[in-house]
């Protein structure tokens, strides 16, 4: 499995470097600065930033099989992952961190649609999803955070144009409920 995971990231560095950014997506409203995260030796440390030409060659990639994902990905200009394996070294300020960022957003606008309290005293997981709207019927952000007590901390940020029901059904399609319900989060 980590074979797979080095090649395909190592081919995805590859197109990105020979692939030239069209854009600087910092000023779309659907953009959050996630700051910096700090590994745990000996932890997962995952960091992935793709960018509008190389989201573009991905919906080309899929379109014949997604044809579904492949508009979503036509749409996006940002897709920021940070995925950081926690321990006593840094657990505490990755959850300040990522405290802090869910605090900002909901300063800016941004709505929590989904929230995931797992555990006897919601120490188990910790999930927050937000989005910021860009008219009736599409997104123009959507964040997505989850602190796990002994595992991880994810922190997703998606920028681009994003219609609910596209959301809806790659969610249906690959059995994501939560979002499934995006949709119903944004005609509310």
């Amino acid at each position: 499995m980590k074979n797979h995971l080095v090649r395909s990231c190592l081919l995805f560095t590859g197109l990105a470097l020979a692939t030239p950014v069209f854009a600087d997506v910092t000023h779309d409203d659907g953009y959050v600065d996630l700051g910096k995260f700090t590994a745990a030796a000996g932890r997962e440390f995952v960091e992935i930033n793709l960018k509008p030409a190389l989201l573009k060659i991905a919906a080309t990639i899929v379109a014949y099989e997604e044809p579904e994902a492949a508009e979503l990905l036509r749409n996006l200009k940002l897709v920021r992952v940070n995925v950081v394996g926690l321990d006593d070294t840094n657990r505490s300020a990755t959850v300040a961190h990522i405290t802090k960022i869910r605090a900002e957003l909901e300063k800016q606008g941004w709505e929590k649609i989904i929230t995931v309290l797992e555990g006897a005293d919601a120490s188990e997981n910790d999930v927050a999803i937000f989005m910021k709207p860009d008219g009736d019927d599409s997104i123009a952000g959507l964040v997505v955070t989850v602190i796990e007590k002994d595992g991880e901390a994810v922190v997703v940020n998606i920028v681009g144009n994003i219609r609910a029901e596209q959301i809806a059904k790659l969610g249906d399609k690959f059995d994501i409920k939560p979002l499934r319900k995006l949709k119903v989060a944004a005609e509310s």
